[in-house]
């Protein structure tokens, strides 16, 4: 088993740690700017943000790298999964990967948690605004089908309104 394997492993893991903290506090800004209709620091948070999310990701693959590594798996197989890595690491390096692993784990649940409140957030606004457009917009006298001959309800194409919301 090669040791300088394992270490890089728990580098990599560290690293994927310290980034999902970061990851974490541009959701909560992003999620801020987006009730506050702060669009200059959404912005800046949405490219921090998409520039975190790709180091993550070529983290990732090169954990990936580790892992066949470790297992001596090839390029063509499946990558093993990180409870069969750890019991292929050295006893020294293992609780420690595997409280790190931890804590990479818990921080994607909650980036997850925080993006399903995000999306929540936008969905519930847009269904709002749809609502109060259907009951202000006059709507078309004549039904329309789809082509499967269902009626389509009419959605506007746009709508300019001289008013802030």
């Amino acid at each position: 088993m090669d040791k300088k394997a394992a270490a890089d492993l728990l580098a990599i893991l560290t690293a994927q740690n310290q980034v999902l903290d970061s990851i974490i506090e541009l959701q909560k800004l992003v999620r801020q700017a987006v009730t506050e209709k702060n669009w200059v620091d959404l912005e800046t948070s949405l490219f921090k943000l998409n520039e975190l999310t790709d180091s993550f990701t070529q983290m990732e693959a090169k954990r990936e790298e580790l892992c066949c590594q470790i297992c001596g798996v090839s390029g063509s197989q499946q990558v093993p999964g990180m409870h069969q890595v750890s019991t292929m690491l050295p006893d020294e390096v293992r609780p420690m990967v595997r409280e790190v692993l931890h804590q990479v784990r818990r921080k994607l649940s909650a980036s997850k948690v925080e993006n399903d409140a995000l999306n929540d957030y936008i969905r519930i606004t847009k269904d709002f605004l749809q609502e109060v457009f259907d009951s202000v917009i006059p709507k078309n006298r004549n039904t329309v089908y789809s082509s499967s001959g269902s009626v389509v309800k009419p959605v506007p194409e746009n709508l300019l309104i001289n008013t802030v919301l």
